[in-house]
């Protein structure tokens, strides 16, 4: 029954650690590639007030630095300025982002999230990219008439007619809801004629480099503002410390239920064959011998659950990778509400399995020494008297 109830234990935590390792790679996976990037560049001033006068003025000899670097996968320049969008219906404000498709493409996985209509394909002019969230509050559809108003560097009030030619869905209901995409080439030519970059968003190969290019560029550009992801973003790097946090309170729970629940079963043992401990002891048997022999089966009954529940937590686990679990259907769109996809796939480090087999056998030492220091104080006379 102990062997059984160490396996369920295991099971469980390593489900519930996993689905937790999951929703925050998710997290982190989709915030990067949707919103943030591995690195932003800014003009300091921007991020004191995002007016386009404040751009980027040598953003060619900074992209030429960029694209020199050999751990950078992509890079795109990103002109923004903050607006409304105006229908039949509702006026709304809006974040408006003018990008360059195939180098957007390079760093953001927006093309892909497109539920409706083309990706800047429509040969019509002004195409807009709206959310899905923000499609459903005004009532637009494909081919809906939108009207975004903004101001240029002088402050001049600008108000322009775009038509919808796609419909995105990111994992995260607020961005969708505030922020549209339109080209480039089409802000800027309501804006000046010349092409002002608010910010440069680069993906890397790996994203323990973010550091290390993040640091050379600031020794580069020390006039320009230069974040990592978890500068701009830090919630991603407090969930990933909270979740270090987490994994050693789940482990520490179950570690600490399976050792009072040995420490119960082989004290209840003991008690039980007093009179078969004690005859081993009159017949000769050492202590060193005796305490190995609760040892061992202190071991027998926590590994074979061990194991068991270790490898059954692994096929699950990797059961639910391949396919996901969607936790929309006891959660509806909350997930998405606080940027969390609905989506998530399980998912441990094979480290971690090494980790815990090496915390289960330091709990069955621990868990063996009070039974064991039991036995061991037995008097073998009045042991084999005992009934």
């Amino acid at each position: 029954m102990m062997m059984f109830a160490v396996a369920i234990g295991l099971w469980g935590g390593l489900l519930a650690l996993g689905i937790a390792n999951g929703l925050v790679t998710e997290r982190q996976r989709t915030t990067i590639e949707q919103h943030v990037s591995h690195i932003q560049i800014h003009n300091p001033e921007y991020l004191k007030d995002d007016n386009i006068r404040n751009h980027i003025g040598n953003y060619k000899e900074l992209m030429d630095t960029i694209s020199s670097i050999p751990r950078v996968k992509g890079y795109s320049g990103r002109t923004m300025v903050t607006g409304m969008l105006a229908t039949a219906n509702l006026t709304t404000g809006v974040r408006i982002i003018g990008i360059a498709p195939p180098l957007e493409n390079q760093t953001s996985s927006i093309g892909s999230n497109i539920i409706e209509g083309s990706y800047f394909e429509d040969p019509g002019r002004n195409p807009v990219l709206v959310g899905r969230t923000l499609a459903d509050k005004i009532k637009v559809q494909e081919r809906s008439r939108v009207v975004l108003t903004f101001q240029d560097p002088d402050n001049e009030i600008i108000s322009a007619a775009f038509r919808v030619s796609g419909i995105f869905q990111t994992s995260n209901t607020t961005f969708d809801e505030t922020n549209v995409y339109i080209l480039q080439s089409d802000l800027v030519s309501y804006l000046d004629s010349v092409t002002m970059v608010s910010e440069i968003a680069i993906i890397l190969d790996d994203i323990d480099e973010s550091e290390p290019v993040a640091a050379f560029l600031k020794e580069q550009f020390p006039e320009l503002e230069v974040r990592t992801w978890a500068e701009v973003s830090p919630e991603l790097s407090y969930l990933n410390e909270m979740f270090g946090v987490m994994i050693t309170i789940i482990l520490g729970i179950i570690l600490l239920a399976m050792a009072f629940g040995l420490v119960n079963t082989m004290l209840m043992s003991v008690y039980e064959r007093i009179q078969e401990l004690g005859m081993l002891m009159a017949v000769g048997m050492n202590k060193k011998k005796i305490f190995s022999m609760i040892l061992l089966e202190t071991s027998f009954i926590t590994f074979g659950g061990a194991a068991g529940g270790v490898l059954l937590g692994y096929i699950t686990i990797r059961a639910i990778q391949n396919t996901g679990l969607n936790l929309a259907v006891v959660g509806g769109d909350s997930l998405e509400y606080m940027g969390f996809p609905s989506v998530i796939y399980p998912a441990l480090d094979p480290s971690f399995y090494y980790t815990l087999t090496i915390m289960v056998v330091i709990t069955v030492f621990l868990a063996a020494i009070l039974p064991a220091l039991r036995a061991l104080r037995l008097k073998p006379a009045e042991a084999v008297r005992h009934e």
